[in-house]
């Protein structure tokens, strides 16, 4: 497949004023049509700085702003250059879903102008790791920086348990990166006259590990993005209005 990066990071100041959005998004669109190039993935990192309300621009940097002038290219091509026919598939991802507008990453439908209808008709959401994802992960990733110093070297008998415990709220780009942090190239070299034990782990734990409110974070997006915040808001009010009806009829 053909992967096409229209994230941020990629496009930079490249392509500046209006004009030059239009230009790359139609190069873009008009590249992956292309039958000759399919499959096609246009792939687009911290999609949130595209699709940013009008309510939230003025609290973006001026990067953030810089890739406003994208969105409605964005959302035009995408929703009327593209047919069922084309083999294009348009992913993102963001990591701060609550700086874009929910109603622009949203797909509502074909109906009303292109502009309108939203982006993404797809939404899923990756929680953190529960326990037993983070106790296999702490020992796949040990084994795989132990052997890859060294193969003769002895795996450490270590409590992965307590480790999954300490490491609650770490995703495993977290989990790595405190591996490599801890068992260092001077660290290794002194592995089997310096057994490694949990202890070597704990400092890390208080600075990486995320905050939970994270996790409330995303899963107000995720009710949001699939309308189930509105569903769950109908529910309750109609049970609030039984709750006074019955009142009054008292």
């Amino acid at each position: 497949a053909l992967l096409i990066n229209l994230s941020p990071s990629t496009i930079g100041k490249s392509f500046g004023g209006k004009e030059g959005a239009t230009k790359l998004i139609h190069m873009a669109f008009t590249v992956a049509k292309e039958k000759a190039y399919a499959p096609v993935v246009i792939y687009i990192d911290s999609c949130h700085d595209f699709f940013m309300g009008k309510s939230k621009r003025g609290g973006g940097s001026a990067g953030n702003a810089e890739m406003q002038r994208f969105q409605k290219d964005l959302l035009v091509y995408k929703n009327q250059a593209l047919k069922k026919e084309d083999r294009v598939l348009v992913v993102g991802c963001t990591n701060k879903p609550e700086s874009g507008d929910v109603k622009l990453l949203r797909w509502k439908g074909p109906s009303g102008k292109p502009e309108k209808q939203g982006f993404f008709e797809r939404s899923l959401y990756f929680p953190r790791t529960n326990h037993a994802d983070r106790a296999m992960m702490w020992k796949g990733f040990m084994r795989q920086r132990i052997t890859g110093f060294d193969e003769q070297l002895k795996f450490p008998q270590i409590d992965y348990v307590a480790l999954a415990f300490l490491s609650d709220g770490f995703n495993a780009g977290q989990i790595l990166s405190t591996i490599d942090s801890v068992l260092s190239e001077d660290r290794m070299k002194n592995f089997a006259s310096n057994p490694l034990s949990e202890y070597d782990f704990a400092r890390y734990f208080s600075a990486e590990l995320l905050a939970r409110q994270d996790d409330e974070r995303f899963l107000t997006f995720s009710r949001q993005i699939t309308t189930l915040d509105t569903t769950w808001k109908r529910i309750n009010g109609g049970d609030k209005k039984t709750a006074d009806s019955k009142k009054k009829k008292k």
